[in-house]
């Protein structure tokens, strides 16, 4: 048995880049690397990797089963991210972590929910895991400065829009090659031209007022030509290795611009 399967580690590579890139970014616009924000980054990772245990748990005892080593490592997973989620608290008085952890524990919740159910590959489910996971970016900037502010909103804000930006996108590319289910496929299409097409606007028109430097603009440039471009080609057999590449290789240009950007 791999190590993957004896921890229970997730399967979603792109969920990782959602977790690590955020986090990434914090810690570059605080221009810090500190104790909390290793502790922080234990927190979060334990919280994260302790999905897959609790959505084993949570669906053998639905078919009325047990399943001991997913509640083993579920509670092993917890008592890592409290024991380190406390010290911030008590140790470092680093007190906003608290209602971001319990937002972020109730997404969870609910996203586990969603996911022993099979409804989590929905879009307003992976959308829900988004706004969890970018949580990350705040957290660190906190951690790591100190500071809570606006800086810290927008970071998270920017994040999120980025990586939702990316489950319309794939969502439209595999329901775009079933000509069966062309209604799905229209649907597909019409929330991933209208995502985007907000998307662009507001961030033009947040950069015309000096909302944003120039430098936002391009982080978000290839996330939202490659889903223009693909709107407006014919359909193409996708290859989601290749696209879960370059959505990595998307993710580490809107880092770095971001990161600049601040």
């Amino acid at each position: 048995m791999s190590i993957r399967k004896q921890l229970n580690l997730p399967k979603e590579h792109g969920a990782w880049a959602m977790l690590y890139v955020p986090f990434v970014l914090g810690v570059l616009v605080a221009s810090r690397l500190n104790l909390p924000v290793a502790l922080l980054l234990v927190t979060v990772t334990a919280l994260f990797i302790s999905r897959e245990s609790l959505l084993i748990w949570w669906r053998a005892r639905q078919r009325g089963r047990s399943a001991p080593a997913a509640a083993r490592l579920l509670l092993i997973y917890f008592a890592v991210a409290c024991a380190c989620g406390l010290t911030l608290l008590f140790g470092y008085r680093l007190w906003w972590l608290a209602p971001l952890g319990l937002f972020g524990l109730g997404l969870l919740t609910i996203n586990g929910k969603q996911g022993a159910q099979l409804v989590d590959r929905s879009w307003q489910s992976e959308m829900l895991a988004i706004i969890g996971l970018t949580l990350t970016a705040p957290a660190a900037y906190y951690a790591a400065s100190g500071l809570w502010n606006a800086q810290a909103i927008w970071l998270w804000v920017l994040a999120a829009v980025y990586f939702i930006s990316s489950v319309f996108h794939i969502k439209y590319r595999v329901a775009a090659l079933h000509p069966s289910r062309q209604a799905a496929a229209q649907v597909a299409e019409r929330h991933c031209l209208t995502y985007h097409s907000f998307l662009l606007s507001a961030l033009l028109l947040l950069w015309l007022t000096g909302s944003l430097p120039v430098f936002a603009l391009i982080a978000f440039a290839p996330a939202i030509a490659r889903a223009f471009w693909n709107l407006f080609k014919p359909a193409q057999p996708i290859n989601l290795t290749r696209a879960g590449v370059f959505e990595i290789v998307y993710s580490l240009v809107f880092l770095v611009f971001i990161a600049l950007a601040f």
